[in-house]
């Protein structure tokens, strides 16, 4: 069990290290494709209809949201990954800790599993609401978030 424990810190660690580090090195590149999927959104939207709520913009205010929701939208995204990785840490040590003072293996896989379906629900009410939020503001987030 102690090298569980110990393969479990190692992972994390390097997670979130590994995260931090990918995240500085690819500032520039994502900002030039938030951008990009910006001006790709405006054009769209050009064709298909401008939503009601960017109608009363002029088209630089309008780059200027898209932009500010696709920053929102990576944001969120970071939100919810650190909310999975941390989450998933909790549950394992917690997991862990009923394994050790309880029935075993069966312990440890009923409070994984709960963790699991716990850590599904926050990030599926976190990204409902950044839906809902963004499509208050009349931008649909599937198109302005960056592949």
């Amino acid at each position: 069990m102690i090298i569980l424990l110990y393969g479990a810190i190692v992972l994390a660690a390097i997670t979130i290290i590994g995260n931090l580090m990918l995240h500085k090195w690819n500032a520039a590149r994502l900002e030039k494709r938030i951008e990009e999927r910006a001006d790709a959104y405006l054009n769209a939207m050009e064709h298909e209809g401008v939503p009601d709520p960017l109608a009363a913009m002029a088209k630089d205010e309008q780059r200027y949201t898209l932009i500010s929701a696709a920053r929102q939208v990576k944001a969120e995204s970071d939100k919810r990954f650190y909310v999975g990785a941390i989450g998933s840490i909790v549950t394992f040590f917690v997991a862990l800790g009923f394994a050790i003072e309880g029935a075993g293996t069966r312990d440890f896989v009923i409070t994984i599993a709960i963790g699991a379906v716990v850590l599904y629900g926050i990030n599926t009410v976190l990204y409902r609401n950044l839906k809902a939020r963004l499509a208050d503001q009349g931008i649909d987030i599937e198109r302005i978030a960056a592949p």
